[in-house]
């Protein structure tokens, strides 16, 4: 059976002006891309003993335990950012509240409280634990409560958030202290007084404030290249060319993707406020991801019709080395963060399966043994795990992880559409995703590394895929 190459990547959303031309998330001359026959693929060793799950004959079939590992989400009172001086010209106020509540929410470990429920003056309380009536809150259902002021003066704004338990009745020490800051910064501070509450009850700073790169519609049927802010509004375009951009990959803080403006599929780098080229060779030029230095990039290359991993640097496109050379075809190459191997995929035992090597392209070995697609690999950042995008039994996508270890499998997501393309926050105790859910086009969720507290990211717009965690 031969198929295109794009069976490896994240597939084509649904009424995709382009569809006739993009199988998958790749172009049209990804089609001319074949598999070769299976009989013609070199055989893998035996699956290892030990506790791994599945074959490789059927699709994944492991179901998820509800009663394992359940979380249970801490009450938290928000009230509204108080005043603390005369003037509030540029409603500073509302920046805070509304981007606070947010931060918390998206933590996924709150369960933030309206304040619709406060029967009394949110504003009757100080800022300090002898002028707050903490039987209001509890009475509410709080168990945390969040108390903010600030005061404007000059276009500097400063700030005073605190953390109070209310069982206690007391003040939380946080590594976060008042600030003043300019009017744009606030909600950097607000980012980073949430990191603080996140730490406090879980033991992990969180990721508020980081970034994630994505491919998104843009006009005229076109794809384009974003990013967003964990936290905050909106989106921000990287690309606005019209043309099909895909697959970023970051590199330090520039962005990788293949292009078609061209017409060809290049390999480009952001570079100030325009692009470079990196790889305009005949055929695929893809970006995998970089290594930790960021000096080069794992990159999947077709210069001799066939999809092979190359390293090549990220100073001037050159080819560093070539990881592999077989029937196969060998994508998606993901360093792991200590910079020592390389997580891939391929189909030399037949089906689409996760591998890893060495960095110099030695000791090539197959880790995922249940199921006959599993794409789209991505490391956690303590080098231990690795998501991926795997089919079940029922022609569903979701999100699995494997344990390099053991290739023990996990199942992450279930009974909730397709879902795709996972990618690690920087702290390892979340995951950003794809996920067409709830019907229509995809849209971004992220949810604890455990699967827990799944969480809508993108509320507006739609059509997003390919997310990638800046680490």
């Amino acid at each position: 059976m031969r198929l295109p190459l794009s069976y490896f990547f994240c597939r084509q959303p649904k009424n995709h002006p382009g569809q006739a031309l993009l199988p998958g998330f790749l172009l049209a001359s990804l089609s001319s891309l074949l598999l070769l026959a299976s009989s013609a693929i070199a055989q893998q060793p035996p699956p290892p003993t030990g506790p791994t799950l599945g074959n490789d004959i059927g699709a994944i079939e492991i179901l998820i335990d509800p009663t394992v590992n359940p979380r249970v989400r801490t009450p938290l009172a928000v009230p509204d950012a108080l005043n603390l001086g005369t003037t509030d010209l540029t409603n500073v106020a509302a920046t805070i509240s509304r981007t606070l509540r947010r931060d918390l929410e998206l933590a996924g470990h709150f369960q933030i409280l309206s304040p619709a429920s406060y029967f009394f003056d949110q504003h009757a309380d100080g800022l300090t634990s002898s002028t707050i009536n903490f039987q209001n809150w509890f009475n509410v259902g709080a168990q945390g409560l969040v108390k903010t002021g600030f005061s404007v003066a000059a276009n500097q704004v400063r700030l005073d958030f605190r953390l109070f338990n209310v069982d206690a009745g007391q003040q939380v020490s946080l590594e976060w202290q008042p600030v003043t800051v300019s009017l744009d910064h606030v909600p950097q501070e607000v980012h980073r007084f949430a990191n603080e509450v996140i730490y406090y009850y879980s033991g992990y700073h969180g990721p508020l404030g980081s970034r994630i790169a994505f491919v998104g519609r843009g006009a005229e049927g076109s794809r384009e290249i974003y990013t967003l802010t964990l936290g905050a509004d909106g989106i921000s375009p990287i690309t606005s060319n019209n043309s099909i951009n895909t697959l970023p990959a970051w590199v330090g803080n520039n962005i990788a993707f293949t292009t078609y403006i061209n017409g060809n599929p290049d390999l480009v780098l952001t570079d100030g406020d325009g692009f470079r080229v990196l790889s305009e060779r005949p055929g695929q030029n893809v970006a995998g991801s970089a290594s930790p230095d960021g000096s080069e990039l794992a990159v999947t290359l077709t210069i001799d019709s066939n999809a092979e991993i190359y390293v090549i640097s990220t100073a001037d496109g050159s080819i560093l080395r070539r990881l592999t050379d077989n029937l196969a075809e060998d994508v998606s190459p993901i360093w792991s963060p200590r910079g020592n191997r390389i997580a891939f995929v391929s189909d030399r035992s037949g089906n689409p399966q996760i591998y890893l090597m060495n960095a110099d392209g030695a000791d090539q070995r197959r880790i995922t043994f249940a199921g006959n697609y599993n794409t789209t690999p991505a490391w956690s950042p303590d080098g231990t795990t690795i998501a991926f995008t795997g089919r079940d039994s029922r022609n569903r996508f979701d999100i699995f992880t494997v344990d390099v270890a053991s290739s023990h499998i996990e199942r992450l997501t279930q009974d909730q559409g397709n879902n795709e393309c996972p990618s690690y926050s920087p702290d390892g105790q979340y995951i950003v995703f794809s996920s067409d859910r709830g019907g229509g086009n995809n849209r971004l969720y992220i949810m604890t590394a455990d699967g827990n507290f799944q969480t809508l990211l993108t509320r507006q717009g739609n059509g997003y895929n390919m997310p990638v965690w800046r680490n």
